[in-house]
């Protein structure tokens, strides 16, 4: 591992934290570093401004900062998506119409115009074809590459149509859970986002299931479906996901900490109701962890501290 110390430029101020160092390691390594290296270094405490860690990859620099970053060519090499061979554990329900399963974070839901990328699509034809049942997946529902949690699929002609409905007319329910970093102003219990995403009207429920040092752990009902819907009314309302280095401020987990915890809907052949639940990945629930450690006092604070036996 090197140090690269880096001058900002005038020509730099105002850009995004995250470009810059972007930009100056592609100048030592010789090619691009992937974004998601870079917020991984960020995230690491590897960019230095006098000795202090930045961790906001949004965050704009300003002309004539001195910036340390720690080059490690290894760890800033493109990372793969993950290629899992699916398991009877990774199956939340099945039968001849429908099929329901946990996503792993990491991994794309639908195949991408790259044949060789894996997706969670492709792993359910694999594991399919290897029970010798047809391999015909319908996709009405998709999660974020990060996001983790329980995907539905249609696998029969007579759920297709029934399916595509519930999704498109909203009944289907819809619960995630979502690890925030500690909120910048005071949040109810229960609260409501009522504002329009991508200019479009979107409405998502919140309800805090704990409160933590670190931050909040929230259950989010999004009664519409608008591409990042939850982050960005979590940004705006002072909470941002942890993790998320796009819309918020809070970005010191490896991903967006998103699960996609349960659906309730009604089979659209059988007409019996399903609530389909998939459990928190491991990463989350370190995460989770880690926000319920009691919070360490600041130095000032420990240099304010009487000193044992000291005291008059």
């Amino acid at each position: 591992m090197s140090r690269l110390r880096v001058l900002v430029t005038p020509g730099e101020a105002g850009r995004r934290l995250d470009s810059v160092v972007a930009r100056r390691l592609a100048e030592v390594l010789g090619r691009e570093a992937p974004r998601s290296a870079v917020r991984r270094l960020l995230m690491a405490g590897g960019v230095r401004r006098n000795g202090k860690p930045l961790r906001r990859p949004g965050l704009p620099v300003e002309s004539g900062w001195r910036l340390e970053l720690e080059v490690d060519a290894a760890r800033l090499a493109p990372r793969g998506d993950l290629a899992p061979e699916l398991t009877e554990r990774d199956v939340v329900f099945m039968d001849e119409f429908l099929l329901a399963l946990a996503k792993p974070p990491g991994l794309p839901c639908v195949p991408t115009a790259d044949p060789a990328r894996p997706s969670l699509v492709r792993a359910a034809e694999g594991m399919l074809r290897a029970r010798g049942q047809p391999d015909c997946l319908a996709v009405h529902q998709r999660l974020d590459r990060d996001t983790s949690g329980v995907v539905l699929f249609a696998r029969h002609p007579r759920a297709n149509a029934g399916l595509s409905a519930a999704f498109a007319e909203r009944r289907v329910e819809k619960v995630y859970l979502v690890l925030t970093g500690r909120p910048s102003r005071p949040l109810p219990d229960h609260f409501e986002a009522d504002a329009p995403v991508h200019g479009k009207a979107a409405l998502t429920e919140f309800r805090v299931r704990a409160r933590h040092p670190g931050g909040l752990l929230l259950e989010a009902r999004p009664r519409t479906g608008r591409k990042h819907q939850i982050r960005i009314h979590l940004a705006q309302a002072g909470a941002s996901v942890l993790g998320d280095a796009r819309y918020g401020r809070a970005a010191t987990a490896a991903r967006t900490m998103l699960h996609a915890w349960r659906l309730v809907l009604t089979h659209p052949v059988s007409g019996e109701r399903l609530r389909l639940e998939c459990a928190v990945p491991r990463d989350f629930r370190t995460a989770a962890a880690a926000l319920a450690r009691p919070a360490r006092p600041s130095r000032r604070a420990r240099r304010g501290r009487p000193r044992a036996g000291g005291g008059r």
